[in-house]
């Protein structure tokens, strides 16, 4: 609790500095606060349409609610609990979890039969991040992955793979035959071979974690220990950085439109690029992410939870609307709307996401990905992970030597309060 009111105090500062004054405003009585960060205008349709949803269902509760960015919600969102004008119900990514639940802002939402289901029907890798201490305090909403996009076109001007190369969940399918591609494609001089992430703030771990994960690695043990300087992390922290030899680095954005434009023959990305690649004149696939040495591919799962404030006054109420917009035909209308998973996982076969272009390769990975480790100091983990995962990338320190000082780093962050 003192780290996080340290924190919190810190960022109010911050907010009061740059005069953001929302937080002095005032409290309506009687009136549901919602804050979320889904702010784009397709996004914002899908939400009025939520809200006008459950607007006819409970006419007598008013709603108001707050979008927030990702650049600064979090702040905001601590900002609130410090003044105690945080809002009833808020939208939180999982990463963020563990701090505000270890902290004792949240409500504990075991009791509840009617939200108890959605934890239920939730994959078991979504479930952590939304519990703390053995109890439920952030309802898993939506979730996301990511799989490797291929330029068929360039894959085929190798003449060394083709099209039919399999890469299902299977021995065949390895980290040999994707870097054996990617070097392929690049000796071929028709694109870059495959991208890689560099310094990329909140992004470059998403990346690096899969690796790890698929060559039967963890940055932590079961309690919370680090073991990042393993041989199976070296190892894949060695792999990542290999790839510099068949492709360019650059940021998840940067990448994105490098595969967009035709230049990149593969890349690891989200379904975010999907609607970007509907008219491209080239062709082009999904692939699961491939597992090394006999071990499984698994991916990288971000999630959107939904947590209610432990000392809201509208508990009830806020209850009421976070059942209503996790119901199952609520969650899937909006996720399909917002171009996300439900975390239902009934939902996810839905046919929507089995009919659309790569909707099986996607939801068969959500069957092999995982999130984040649930710890309150994560943030500070991820900078120190993404830090020395660039002075690898940048040579000034070797894979080894990376995650030997990562390990340093991270027990010296463990072990402050």
């Amino acid at each position: 609790m003192k780290e996080f009111k340290t924190i919190i105090l810190t960022a109010l500062s911050v907010i009061l500095i740059f005069g953001i004054t929302g937080c002095n405003r005032g409290i309506e009585p009687g009136v549901l606060r919602f804050s979320n960060f889904w702010s784009e205008p397709t996004e914002r349709a899908a939400m009025d349409s939520l809200i006008e949803g459950f607007h006819h269902e409970y006419p007598n509760i008013k709603l108001e609610v707050d979008e927030l960015s990702w650049a600064d919600g979090k702040t905001k969102l601590m900002a609130g609990f410090n003044s105690q004008t945080a809002p009833d119900l808020l939208e939180l990514g999982s990463d963020w979890v563990a701090q505000f639940s270890s902290s004792g802002v949240l409500e504990n939402l075991d009791s509840d039969s009617t939200i108890l289901p959605r934890f239920r029907n939730a994959p078991a890798y979504a479930l952590p991040p939304g519990e703390w201490h053995g109890h439920y305090f952030a309802v898993p909403w939506l979730l996301d992955t990511r799989v490797l996009f291929i330029n068929d076109d360039l894959l085929r001007s190798s003449e060394s793979h083709s099209h039919s190369t399999d890469t299902s969940y299977n021995t065949l399918w390895n980290w040999q035959a994707m870097q054996a591609m990617a070097e392929a494609i690049d000796q071929a001089h028709s694109g870059e071979g495959i991208g890689v992430n560099g310094p990329d703030e909140h992004r470059l771990y998403k990346k690096f974690l899969p690796y790890v994960w698929s060559n039967g690695g963890a940055l932590f043990d079961s309690t919370g220990t680090p073991t990042m300087d393993e041989p199976q992390n070296i190892a894949a922290l060695e792999f990542y950085v290999d790839g510099l030899k068949w492709g360019p680095m650059g940021t998840q954005k940067d990448l994105d439109d490098a595969f967009v434009r035709g230049n990149l023959g593969i890349w690891f990305s989200g379904s975010w690029l999907l609607p970007s690649l509907a008219k491209v004149p080239f062709h082009w696939h999904t692939v699961s992410f491939p597992g090394n040495d006999g071990h499984s591919g698994e991916s990288f799962a971000g999630g959107e939870y939904l947590a209610i404030n432990a000392a809201s006054a509208m508990k009830p109420e806020a209850k009421l609307f976070l059942a209503y917009i996790t119901r199952p035909d609520n969650e899937l209308a909006f996720a399909r709307d917002v171009n996300e998973y439900p975390a239902d996982v009934q939902s996810q076969s839905d046919p929507f996401y089995l009919h659309r272009r790569e909707g099986t390769v996607f939801t068969a990975q959500l069957a092999h990905a995982k999130m984040t480790p649930v710890i309150p100091q994560w943030l500070d983990i991820e900078a120190i992970i993404e830090d020395e995962v660039s002075k690898a990338l940048y040579k000034t320190e070797t894979p080894a030597q990376a995650m030997r000082s990562m390990q340093r780093r991270a027990v010296a962050r463990m072990a402050q309060p």
